[in-house]
């Protein structure tokens, strides 16, 4: 058991190298290519209204990105290389005269119910207008059941849209090695299934990550330690910048 576990989690900080990819300035041509995705997997039905009027307001907009070891930006080695430090650097250049602060409150291998509990003290103590809330990749390691993923999301949502706070979901991280030690797809489809009946964005990490390891954009499973913080940093940048655009288009 010891072992299988521990090839889990290895196989899960080999996944955290790899995140969404976009195209924008500050990339290569290479860099852009390598990033792309399917039209399909970027097209976007999002309005984030609370945001949107904070910024029309001229007043600061807080961000709590709450999730585990890929929030934290663990394999890049370094807080200012996670995707919500990058999200936040994204963001001000997008609205330069806009005060908005991206909070990280990422711990690693907790399950969505350990996130909920949180939420008093780490996301709801912020005073956000928005939650990025990356979850199941620990409930599919752990064997959660279904229905308890699912009372977790949706009491967590029911509880930032009772205050007033603008929602993105982000799903799970995929590469060839995970999938063969952990049964992904039913915790996938909970995910976009609670997502869809809340009209809640889910953002598509894992869809992406498949196309890519398919194409062979990216070698998902054989990124050696040496090289890994290195390709981490480039990817958790790609997430903060797509992130943004996201945002940005969601409040036009």
């Amino acid at each position: 058991m010891r072992r299988r576990w521990s090839g889990m989690r290895a196989a899960i900080g080999l996944a955290s190298v790899i995140a969404v990819g976009l195209v924008g300035p500050g990339l290569s041509r290479a860099e852009r290519e390598q990033c792309q995705v399917p039209a399909e997997l970027t097209q976007i039905d999002l309005k984030l209204s609370h945001v949107a009027e904070r910024l029309r307001a001229h007043q600061p907009v807080t961000i709590v990105a709450i999730g585990g070891a890929s929030t934290i930006g663990a394999a890049a080695g370094q807080p200012d290389l996670a995707y919500p430090h990058r999200l936040q650097v994204a963001l001000a250049r997008a609205f330069p005269d806009a005060s908005i602060n991206v909070v990280n409150k990422g711990v690693a291998r907790q399950s969505a119910h350990q996130m909920l509990e949180r939420f008093p003290t780490d996301v709801i103590a912020e005073d956000p207008v928005l939650v990025i809330w990356e979850a199941g990749i620990n409930d599919a390691v752990r064997g959660t059941a279904i229905d308890d993923l699912a009372a977790s999301l949706q009491s967590g949502i029911d509880e930032l849209k009772n205050r007033a706070i603008d929602i993105i979901l982000v799903d799970m991280q995929f590469s060839r090695r995970t999938i063969t030690l952990i049964d992904f797809d039913k915790y996938l489809k909970t995910l976009h299934r609670v997502g869809d009946l809340n009209e809640v964005y889910v953002f598509p990490r894992f869809e992406m990550m498949r196309y890519w390891s398919e194409q062979n954009m990216f070698n998902f499973d054989e990124v050696s330690p040496d090289e890994r913080a290195a390709v981490a940093g480039r990817v958790y940048d790609c997430i903060g910048r797509k992130l943004a655009q996201i945002i940005q288009r969601a409040v036009e």
